[in-house]
């Protein structure tokens, strides 16, 4: 098996990948990851894999993470906006779409996991683990496993959750974050967003807008520092030069809101992106 970066991938590469056969056996898996990103080369591709259909012999897999948004413009109209590429994978004969499951299916997904295993578990553990791990279903089968051996087949509570399993985080949650201090509207509206269409928990992401401006908020005492609030001193210092952008007023109705707003997430209100536009719109 070949692995291949498509963001860095030439048509010389993939041709010499493409029409080789492996030392040992008849044919080769060579998977290309992330090739819709590189939109310079798309229709190079597209003219390789179309002038040597017969004579390839191995299998390509070309795999993507497109937008949903996207992928409903691309079929809709005829100007696409992932390329030449997407177009042409787009029509062939084995082509699978993999959407992000929905919290709802997320939770009858885990429940029937856990069932299959007879593994005993409270309502509101079900409920902390989605939040904090979100669709990644590997991670998801992992921490379950390790939750039960710590509690020897006891029922797993939602403290033990809280206890043993890290929230899962990506770059652009802290982007947020950073966004909202900065009073960035625009990109604050953005990236939340990319996040809910990604499939991140809204419970997750408002957690860690609640710690970012608590964060916020103890650096605006004078004696505070990075070791007396037991914080990484960049995390530290970015929270500091935010914290000018709020006055101690400000922070505390803030974080209020947002406290208010976790309720009534929590109490089942529907459509959280439009609650956490308007919170972005009013405070930014």
């Amino acid at each position: 098996m070949v692995n291949l970066n498509g963001e860095e991938l030439t048509p010389n590469q993939l041709q010499q990948e493409a029409l080789t056969v492996p030392f040992l056996g008849e044919k080769k898996i060579i998977i290309i990851k992330n090739a819709l990103a590189n939109k310079k080369i798309g229709s190079e591709l597209v003219d390789f894999l179309k002038s040597n259909e017969k004579k390839i012999d191995n299998i390509i897999c070309f795999v993507d993470f497109i937008e949903a948004d996207k992928v409903k413009v691309d079929r809709k109209n005829k100007l696409s906006l992932t390329g030449a590429l997407f177009k042409y994978l787009s029509t062939g004969e084995y082509v699978w779409e993999f959407n992000l499951m929905p919290s709802q299916n997320l939770t009858n997904w885990l429940n029937r996991y856990l069932a299959q295993k007879s593994i005993k578990i409270e309502p509101a553990a079900i409920t902390e683990l989605i939040i904090r791990v979100g669709n990644d279903l590997f991670q998801m089968v992992a921490e379950v496993d390790k939750l039960v051996a710590l509690k020897n087949r006891e029922k797993i509570l939602a403290v033990d959750i809280k206890n043993n399993v890290n929230y899962k985080f990506d770059d652009n949650i802290f982007n947020l974050v950073d966004s909202l201090g900065n009073k960035n509207k625009r990109l604050a509206l953005k990236l939340m967003s990319d996040q809910l269409n990604f499939g991140s928990h809204p419970l997750m992401i408002l957690s860690m807008i609640i710690r970012q401006f608590k964060i916020i908020l103890k650096t605006k005492d004078g004696g505070t520092s990075a070791l007396k609030l037991k914080l990484h001193p960049f995390v530290f210092n970015k929270a500091k030069i935010q914290s000018r952008n709020f006055t101690k007023e400000q922070l505390i109705r803030i974080i209020n809101k947002l406290l208010n707003l976790e309720k009534r997430l929590k109490s089942g209100e529907k459509n959280p992106e439009l609650f956490f536009n308007l919170f972005i719109t009013k405070n930014c």
